[in-house]
């Protein structure tokens, strides 16, 4: 594929067993609609064309992923004594509050047409060579992905809200169980260092956290850019914000809307001390579930997370971007040498050996039966 001066190619990687952004470092943390926009803008045509096919494929892992987890969590209420009249009544108040901001209801998937819709008429202009009505056909899709996005993140938050009133801290325990250890086996096992070599594992785990990033349109402008920088020991990818659990506890800033702890969403966060929340309180239900999947699951099967997390804890409304909080994520370039301190916290003790092969945990659902795209 030609890239006009720029180093972004869109390839298919063997590890993934799909294609994938490929670049540098530096350049994957650029975000795809800032990618688009800049090859619009150069005029070069048939990669902006790659570049807008290629967005879809970043929001359908996320859109999928929404799926299974409503899917789940309504399962996991339903399991637990909750009547099929009250889990609508309660499914139908959370979306009472996720209208469209024209007042209509958020529908997941005919939003998701409007999306796909908007990206088809973005590739029609950008195939005319018309730069200023694919610039504005470009923003309108981003904007309509990002509704779709945050309102199927306050979908999912409000159910586990639900859960921790009516279960507590011991109930949302067992709904990640519930919910990701699908997630885990599509996306996570090959990250073995049993199965797979640690410096290919490293290489792929940063290109799909940078992609699945991309996807949730981190940043405080919500196009998808974040930072990373290098350390002798590890890759820290930082978020300001996460586009999902991050802007739960931080509120929506193009929207106006406050942080979802408040009127008019009144949901929970988290008020027991877990390992799943660090032991630590404020920290949102949402946020933890990359604590469960990083360091818990990952622990207790390989004997090392493969991410650590840090996520910020409510209240998280500070708007100077000099003091305000961020999320980041730490991928260490041995995960054997990840400290003690980050296996404490999540109330594990660190092993002498490492790998699938040393660990008995119980067995994991089949990822070729979970009907999500790619196996990244």
């Amino acid at each position: 594929m030609t890239t006009h001066g720029t180093e972004t190619t869109i390839e298919f990687a063997d590890a993934l067993g799909r294609r994938t952004r490929m670049g540098s470092w530096e350049d994957q943390t650029v975000s795809t609609y800032g990618k688009i926009a800049e090859a619009i803008s150069e005029g070069w045509w048939d990669h902006a064309a790659d570049l807008a096919d290629f967005f879809v494929d970043e929001a359908q892992v996320c859109f999928s992923i929404y799926r299974q987890w409503l899917f789940d969590l309504r399962g996991f209420l339903r399991d637990k004594g909750m009547s099929d009249e009250e889990l609508e009544e309660v499914d139908a108040g959370i979306l009472a509050k996720l209208a469209l901001p024209d007042g209509s209801p958020f529908i997941a998937h005919r939003r998701w047409d409007d999306f796909r819709n908007e990206q088809r008429a973005l590739i029609r202009r950008i195939h005319r060579e018309e730069a200023d009505e694919a610039l504005e056909s470009l923003a309108k899709m981003k904007e309509t992905w990002r509704q779709t996005h945050d309102r199927d993140v306050d979908h999912t938050y409000g159910l586990m809200s639900v859960i921790q009133e009516k279960h507590g801290s011991e109930g949302i325990a067992d709904m990640f169980n519930r919910v990701l250890l699908p997630l885990f086996a599509w996306r996570y096992n090959k990250f073995d260092i049993d199965s797979h070599p640690w410096d290919e594992a490293l290489e792929t785990m940063l290109t799909v956290s940078c992609e699945a990033m991309r996807g949730h349109l981190v940043g405080p402008e919500r196009t998808g850019d974040m930072e990373l920088v290098e350390t002798d020991e590890s890759y820290i990818l930082s978020f300001d914000p996460c586009g999902s659990g991050q802007r739960i506890i931080r509120g929506d800033w193009i929207e106006e809307t406050p942080a979802r702890m408040e009127e008019p969403y009144n949901w929970g966060v988290s008020n027991e001390e877990a390992s799943w929340n660090h032991y630590t309180k404020g920290v949102c239900l949402y946020c933890a579930h990359c604590i469960v999947l990083n360091e818990e699951f990952a622990i207790d099967r390989f004997g090392y997370p493969v991410r650590v997390i840090d996520p910020p804890v409510y209240p998280d409304t500070n708007r100077d971007p000099n003091v305000r909080q961020k999320c980041s994520w730490t991928m260490y370039k041995d995960p054997t040498k990840v400290p003690v301190e980050f296996y404490e916290r999540v109330g594990r003790t660190k092993p002498d050996v490492f790998g699938s092969t040393h660990f008995d945990a119980p067995d994991l659902p089949d990822s070729g039966s979970l009907g999500m795209p790619g196996t990244g």
